[in-house]
């Protein structure tokens, strides 16, 4: 028993001089200079510009999830912005004969394009067992916004957005959070093809995941790249391994049990209770404050 002590001793030991050697790299990797930083993205323009919808996609099977492909109607360039920041829509609600100015915001959900920007709305229903009506906005860009509408547009912000270092990174995603999420792993694997990066992505089931065929291709394409799909509640046409990876929600015994001992940074969207169940057991775990990263 005393040996076996000893032996276990030793070898945690190693593994934390190992950790503590990767961590103290972590903190001295090179930045990479593909895109602006933060400080040198200025905006576009002020105020708001002018758009409109050159492509409508749907993209899931049950309907919900719309994605809006955006040009300037001025047709001058887009400058970069950082993945996972998003875009402020000023909308005209109708409301009976008059109509109300209500202003919105949605992440962008692809990589910086000088031609183009996209956002994916879910069209949000009434709430179960309640006198609340659906997501006024969201229905609003699902029923009456087309090919050709124009929108009201400000130009990209938010301090959420990936770094650029070589860090390893993890991204976690619950429902529509994967949107910002798009937009990370979008531009890593085209500016950064040799980054480390895991997706965890929770959804209830099949008809809720959004861009499954995309998601599964890039990870066949790149072998840094590792998916991981989590439905809570498969139905009984998702078939595990085929339709998903993991049975049940994405939390730390899961990523504890996926994700070698690295020093991680990790960037966390989805609902509410994830984000703050996440968010508090990463800091139980050890991870730093500095790499915990939430929107």
């Amino acid at each position: 028993v005393l040996q076996l002590a000893i032996f276990l001793g030793i070898g945690f030991w190693r593994h934390w001089q190992g950790y503590q050697a990767l961590s103290s790299r972590a903190t001295y990797l090179p930045v990479t200079r593909d895109t602006p930083s933060a400080a040198e993205i200025t905006s576009a323009w002020s105020g708001f510009r002018t758009f409109r919808v050159e492509r409508k996609v749907v993209e899931d099977v049950a309907q919900s999830v719309c994605s809006f492909y955006l040009v300037p109607e001025d047709r001058q360039p887009l400058l970069p912005f950082l993945p996972g920041q998003f875009l402020t829509f000023r909308l005209d609600l109708p409301t009976g004969e008059d109509s109300e100015q209500i202003i919105r915001c949605y992440s962008l959900s692809d990589a910086p394009r000088p031609d183009a920007y996209r956002v994916s709305i879910k069209r949000v229903p009434a709430p179960s067992g309640s006198d609340y009506p659906p997501g006024r906005t969201s229905s609003y860009f699902h029923d009456h916004v087309a090919v050709g509408s124009q929108l009201q547009v400000r130009s990209p912000g938010g301090h959420f957005h990936i770094d650029r270092s070589d860090a390893p990174v993890v991204l976690i995603a619950g429902g529509i959070g994967i949107t910002p999420m798009l937009s990370m792993l979008n531009w890593c694997l085209a500016e950064q093809p040799g980054r480390e990066i895991w997706l965890f992505f929770g959804v209830r089931h099949g008809r809720e995941m959004v861009m499954k065929s995309h998601l599964e291709a890039l990870a066949a394409a790149h072998p840094n790249f590792h998916l991981r799909l989590c439905f809570s509640d498969p139905l009984p046409e998702d078939e595990a391994e085929r339709d998903y990876h993991h049975r049940g929600r994405v939390d730390v015994s899961l990523l504890r049990a996926q994700l070698p001992l690295k020093p991680y940074h990790f960037y966390i969207c989805g609902p509410t209770p994830m984000m703050a169940s996440l968010v508090s057991a990463l800091e139980d775990w050890g991870v730093p404050d500095a790499r915990i990263h939430f929107e």
